[in-house]
């Protein structure tokens, strides 16, 4: 699985890209800066994010992880 990381100054141009695609994605807020993480990104959002003036764009193949590991206790969270 591929996992595209854009960062970007411009909170609703990220965010637009995000809800263009059919992916899952994860913005992170820093310090004057916005990073943008898309799951199972191909070429098409790729390119899209390319697009976006000011960005800079990373895709990375996803080697290994853990979506969630859990305490051991029964919680009203917990899956």
């Amino acid at each position: 699985m591929r996992v595209l990381f854009v960062e970007g100054k411009e909170k609703e141009a990220l965010l637009g890209l995000a809800r263009e695609l059919p992916h899952p994605y994860w913005l992170l807020a820093g310090e004057g800066v916005w990073l943008l993480e898309v799951f199972g990104a191909g070429e098409e959002a790729l390119g899209k994010a390319q697009l976006l003036p000011g960005v800079k764009v990373w895709a990375f193949t996803l080697e290994d992880g853990v979506v969630y590991r859990g305490c051991g206790k029964k919680s009203g969270t917990s899956p």
